[in-house]
């Protein structure tokens, strides 16, 4: 059976999901399923997939030649079917799963479900949900075959959509041919890294703070340029001594948290990765420009 890489999609993957997704409207066509054929649903589909990349919930499997052999995105339940008799946060919702024809008979949309089934249970959830269009019957038996139980059919007005069905996180159909759930598993070295900086941070901070001590204990010049380069000498090491306390009770407290995290390849880490804390980029640099 081939062999799979999974990595989160990025905008730059954006052209071959959309080729991904015209291939499978074709398909479906030929089939008599007008899914996606609606043009102005391909414009929708492409701020959608990037809204999901930016927030990190949509990931990309790779076959052998390094091309996008197939993709999946997950999301919030979808409150037009799934109600609060359903505890809507009890489960792992998957959308977009769409495989290239290229990989028909390779097995991969049954090992996507696998390894998301996997994340879901590492993730606490009790079920795996997804939902199909109503008239794609094909897709509903697909589903159905690959363990998903009917929950019932919504049919909104204003939606195609409304075929549910579940399946229970952890359930594994294909367990011989895994995908990676750990994408980017944490360094063996983590913790040494880490006490490592705590200490080298500390002792700068400490080195700061007694030469911040000795410059206030100097002379002071009377006036002109050279009381101003006095005057601003000390308000830039006052501030790099505050900004270096604080760099210690970061680098502390990451410590302690750190102390909780389980072995590298332990399956919590199989949880969906999550992008970057772009407020906390933002406001250091904002922080650090205005430094005089």
């Amino acid at each position: 059976m081939s062999t799979y890489q999974v990595r989160l999609a990025t905008p730059d993957d954006v052209p071959a999901l959309m080729e991904l997704r015209t291939e499978a409207e074709q398909w479906l066509a030929e089939m008599g399923v007008d899914q996606w054929s609606d043009p102005d649903l391909g414009e929708r589909a492409i701020q959608s997939w990037l809204q999901k990349i930016n927030l990190g919930m949509a990931w990309v499997f790779l076959n052998d030649a390094g091309r996008v052999a197939a993709t999946v995105s997950r999301g919030d339940a979808d409150l037009d079917f799934w109600t609060e008799d359903d505890d809507p946060q009890s489960a792992f919702y998957i959308y977009k799963l769409i495989v290239s024809r290229s990989e028909a008979g390779n097995g991969l949309g049954g090992r996507i479900l696998d390894w998301a089934s996997l994340i879901a249970a590492a993730e606490g959830k009790s079920w795996l949900r997804l939902d199909v269009w109503r008239n794609n019957k094909g897709l509903q038996r697909y589903y159905q075959k690959a363990g998903f139980d009917h929950v019932r059919t919504e049919a909104p007005s204003h939606r195609l959509s409304g075929w549910l069905g579940q399946r229970r996180a952890g359930t594994v159909l294909h367990p011989d041919h895994l995908l990676p759930t750990i994408l980017t598993p944490l360094p063996s070295d983590f913790h040494e890294q880490l006490a490592a900086i705590q200490a080298e941070v500390k002792a700068l901070s400490d080195r700061v703070a007694t030469l911040c001590s000795n410059f206030g204990a100097t002379s002071t010049p009377a006036n002109g340029a050279l009381r101003w380069a006095y005057d601003s000498t000390e308000e830039n090491l006052g501030g790099l001594n505050h900004r270096l306390r604080e760099a210690v009770r970061y680098v502390t407290n990451a410590a302690d948290e750190a102390q909780m995290f389980p072995p590298p390849f332990d399956q919590a880490w199989a949880s969906a990765p999550r992008p970057p804390i772009e407020h906390w980029a933002e406001e250091t640099t904002s922080s650090t420009s205005q430094t005089p």
